[in-house]
């Protein structure tokens, strides 16, 4: 057998180092230094294989035994690139915390012999000088700067910055323990093969929480199968439940809807029940959740509860069921909207609730005994004027003006009616079982009460008894007076915390929709053995089957499940819970088995943050994974599930796996998009290479500073598409990147070239529409250095703010104290009348402000602001020190009154005494607001 020598295995590995394949190469330095330990050529490049796939620690150490080697046998040049090597290891070590003080300390003075003469290499140990000098402050300020970080709007700002108030989904039910996956492909989570240790551990979370349809059938799916556990694995079991939204009202709804189910399971635990009591709750249940008015004892019920809570969270220790927790800092959003509900709703009337329902009930089409071809030809057949008509009463998008645009516009109402008419339709699903109460609700716009409840209600009983003949003109004008005159309107469909006030909700929604998929979901989980709808009250009867195993199911879980209500942005909770700053209870789970976002990816930029913000969170287990649906343009994907990826993250879904290191478990527009994590941090060879992926980052970086100028969806209905990223998110992604298995320098190096404004390229701003083409790498222009300017003192602010966050060392001059937090006026009067006549997207984020110095050729340029403008900046340099652009807002809105953003202050003090001006910018239309000139801008606390 031939004897392999050092000297062979060193010149495999230097070919395998010259090809990039460093982990290789690092395999075969380690087995010839193994062989011939004495020599300090094979540690010194075992060091520079390992440096270079990000193992810094490893390198350091190799780097040290070369060194001790080398005092023994000099070797001038060897110890040159040692040395040059060693403060790099060290500085990349110390800051992706491979490396300690300690180590620094046991070989000090090694490395005091290793630094060169004056004037060699003096950058990388400069560096490390002030990489050491800092240690104690990086580590102090760390949890701060996360926090600073985390702080920090991912997303341009809407014209309209308050929440969009969602109280009706229309998704099916789901279990999240036995329906994930695909409709025709589910993969249940299988308890009775997980092990008792995890069993003790698992968690699922639900982002955007909406009607919380979706936590009641999984507490019913969990129960279900907790109940064919062991004995022993049933004790171990612990689960917990966060169900996540942005907006307050959705989690104080939620939060009442809970409560009132505990009050069901206490009668239910004390074994002697009031049948008049538990219907009144069970109906109260019911008609908050699915009605548009309630009885008026519903109404009492539901506000005692809203007067218990308001009471409640306001003391220190306020009392909830064991099992049903609230973020401290969700309260103060949830006690607005409990407030709301109790004081200002008095000259709120069921009759312009109910004409607001009626309009929508009695559209000219009744889609609930159509088939789809039915539907879409009573569509085509309505007139243009009944299709405007609907498009401003009941969607409220008037159609434009311009006789082109309003062809379009007619064109993709009629489909959006079809689609709104298919869903109540519910693909020719509904059952004929609601057909008495479908006449019923014609009549009176409500839900019939259970025969318990009903003498309660004048005319009600002779009304339903004749319901399938014509009942008379006399019992349906009495049934509708009682109405009018007893009941009262949905207090939970009413949301505060708008901007602009609306005195009436938005009431179209087909009411027997969500009832026929709460039907389905009681049969598909078995919930109708022993027992049937009953007739008399079919939509009622439906709720009461549901709810009543939610109640077994918490009853079946008690002590072994926590529910977590947490009012917040889905990417920032995340983010919190990511980096351990989250204010939660120590022992609530930071990752997931499970993530349900719903469709929040539509608005929050899709795949790419999905993947930034949802999978660190992900329970590092083959079988977690995190979905959401796509509701907001599935048709423009044309189902294809690599065009929506690519859209959003400028990846196709080979690559996306790849340069995320994740598995794509289903990317179909039209059905579910999953993700799952593999094991992190992966090898470096599965991962992009280092020349691929600084051509993707710098090809996000350029479509976030510049991106498609977006559809004006009061026209392009069908062609809707969120683009938020800013600034911000991107640093979000260089952050992101090592915890995947990219080297850390790789990263460092590529964020300093930004900042340098030393970026040479031959990638083009993408200028066409949406969705950006998966030919879009084709595109390419001659290398040549681009003007970053304008974007770079926002971006040197962020990164400074997250200083001491980043695992990467950045080349920084500023530091916090030198970034201020400034307002200034910006009144409703001073945006441009595209905005204010609402003509484009008002909820869409596409908003920055743009600084200029003014009586400059910048400014000339940003009074006559076009699509081309900030091109051009980009490409030929125009205006470069004299405008400036900010993406990362504190606070905008047209009715906020004042514009908040953090800035340098040296800059802001030059921009004063330049006699500078902002202008608010929006990227569809490129509208510009009045300017605001600096002498009235003023500082803050931040």
């Amino acid at each position: 057998m031939l004897k392999v020598r050092a000297a062979d295995l060193k010149e495999e590995g230097n070919r395998c180092f010259q090809s990039r394949w460093f982990t290789q190469a690092a395999k075969l330095y380690k087995q010839a230094e193994e062989i011939e330990s004495d020599d300090p050529v094979y540690p010194s490049n075992l060091s520079a294989a390992l440096y270079e796939i990000g193992d810094y620690a490893g390198s350091y150490q190799a780097i040290l035994r070369s060194a001790k080697l080398l005092s023994k046998s000099p070797n001038p040049p060897l110890a040159a690139k040692v040395s040059l090597r060693l403060p790099k290891a060290l500085v990349y070590g110390f800051r992706n915390n491979t490396l300690s003080l300690k180590d620094y300390h046991d070989e000090e003075q090694l490395i005091e012999r290793l630094k060169p003469a004056a004037g060699v290499s003096e950058g990388y140990w400069e560096q490390w000088e002030r990489t050491i000098d800092e240690y104690d402050t990086v580590m102090r300020h760390a949890s701060r700067a996360r926090v600073n970080f985390v702080s920090l709007a991912m997303a341009r700002k809407a014209a309209r910055s308050d929440l969009e108030y969602f109280t009706i989904g229309h998704d099916d039910v789901m279990s999240i323990i036995t329906d994930w996956g695909l409709e025709n492909k589910t993969h249940p989570f299988d308890l009775l093969k997980v092990s008792v240790e995890r069993l003790s551990c698992l968690s699922f979370i639900w982002g955007g929480g909406g009607d919380g349809r979706h936590i009641f059938g999984s507490i019913i799916g969990l129960s279900q199968t907790f109940l064919e556990l062991t004995s022993k694995k049933r004790e171990a079991s612990k689960f917990h439940f966060t169900l996540l939204d942005i907006h307050p009202t959705t989690i104080a709804r939620n939060l009442c809807l809970f409560l009132m189910i505990n009050e069901l399971i206490a009668m239910r635990l004390r074994k002697h029940t009031d049948g008049v009591e538990e219907a009144e709750i069970k109906a109260t249940i019911f008609y908050v959740w699915m009605g548009v008015v309630l009885p008026p004892y519903c109404n009492v019920r539901f506000l005692k509860v809203v007067k218990s809570l308001l009471k409640d969270l306001q003391t220190p220790s306020y009392p909830l069921p064991h099992w049903l927790h609230v973020t401290t800092d969700s309260i103060p959003g949830i006690v607005a909207s409990l407030r709301y509900w109790d004081t200002q709703l008095s000259h709120r009337t069921v009759q312009e609730m109910l004409r607001r329902h009626r309009q929508f009930e009695n559209m000219p089409i009744n889609s609930s005994n159509f088939k789809l071809q039915d539907i879409k030809a009573e569509i085509d057949n309505m007139t243009d004027d009944e299709v405007i008509n609907f498009g401003q009463v009941q969607m409220q998008i008037p159609p434009p003006s311009e006789k082109e645009a309003r062809q379009e516009w007619l064109t993709g109402m009629r489909i959006m009616m079809f689609r709104l008419l298919a869903s109540g339709n519910d693909k020719g699903r509904r059952s004929s079982q609601f057909s008495n109460e479908e006449a019923w609700y014609r009549i009176t716009q409500c839900f019939i009460p259970p025969k318990v409840l009903r003498a309660r209600h004048k005319s009600f009983d002779e009304l339903w008894a004749g319901i399938t003949q014509s009942p008379t003109q006399v019992l349906k004008k009495q049934a509708r007076k009682h109405i009018e005159g007893t009941w009262k309107p949905n207090p939970s469909l009413f949301d505060g915390v708008q901007e602009v006030k609306f005195d009436y909700p938005s009431v179209e929604f087909n009411a027997f929709e969500m009832v026929e998929r709460i039907s389905q979901f009681n049969s598909r989980m078995g919930l109708l053995k022993g027992r049937k709808v009953d007739e008399d009250c079919p939509a009622y009867s439906v709720s009461e089957i549901f709810f009543d195993a939610v109640v077994d199911g918490l009853v079946a879980l008690k002590g072994h499940i926590t529910i977590e209500l947490l009012q917040g942005d889905i990417s920032q909770e995340l983010m919190k819970m990511a980096h351990g700053i989250d204010n939660r209870p120590p022992g609530f789970p930071r990752t997931f088995t499970r993530m349900w976002l719903s469709n929040v990816p539509d608005y929050t930029h899709g795949p790419m943050n999905m993947a930034l913000f949802a999978m660190p969170n992900l329970e590092p287990e083959p079988d977690a994974s995190v979905a959401a649906n796509c509701l907001l343009n599935p048709s423009l994907w044309k189902d294809s599930g690599d065009k929506l990826i690519y859209n959003y993250s400028l990846l196709n879904g080979k690559d996306f796996a790849r340069f995320f290191g994740c598995r794509i478990v289903a990317s179909g527009p039209w059905d579910a998009i999953e993700f799952s994590t593999e094991p992190l941090p992966r090898p470096l060879s599965t991962l992009a290479t280092r020349e691929e992926l600084i051509v993707w980052l710098t090809r996000v970086f350029i479509t976030t500073i510049l991106p498609p100028e977006p559809p004006n969806p009061r026209k392009e209905l069908l062609c809707r598409v969120r683009y938020p990223n800013n600034l911000a998110a991107f640093l979000g992604l260089l952050m992101r990147l090592p915890a995947i298995g990219y080297p850390p320098h790789w990263i460092s190096e590529y964020l300093n070239t930004l900042l340098a404004d030393n970026l040479i390229t031959d990638l083009v701003p993408y200028r066409g529409k949406f969705p950006i083409p998966l030919s879009e790498p084709a595109r390419s222009a001659p290398c040549r250095r681009v003007n970053l300017s304008p974007w770079l003192a926002e971006f040197k602010t962020i990164t400074t703010l997250s200083y001491e966050a980043l695992p990467f060392p950045v080349s920084l001059r500023v530091r916090r104290d030198d970034i201020g937090a400034y307002e200034a006026p910006l009144s409703i009067k001073d945006f441009g009348p595209l905005t204010l006549m609402e003509k484009f997207g008002n909820y869409d984020p596409v908003f920055s402000l743009v600084f200029y110095k003014r009586g400059t050729q910048a400014a000339n340029m940003v009074q006559r602001m076009n699509r081309d403008t900030l091109v051009k900046v980009f490409e030929k340099g125009h205006g470069k020190g004299d405008v400036y652009v900010l993406s990362v807002l504190d606070q905008f809105g047209i009715t906020k009154g004042s514009v908040r953003w953090k800035m340098g202050k040296e800059m802001v003090a030059k921009m004063k005494e330049e006699s500078w001006a902002f202008v608010a910018h929006r990227l569809d239309c490129h509208e510009i607001s009045s300017s605001i000139v600096a002498d009235r801008w003023w500082e803050v606390t931040a």
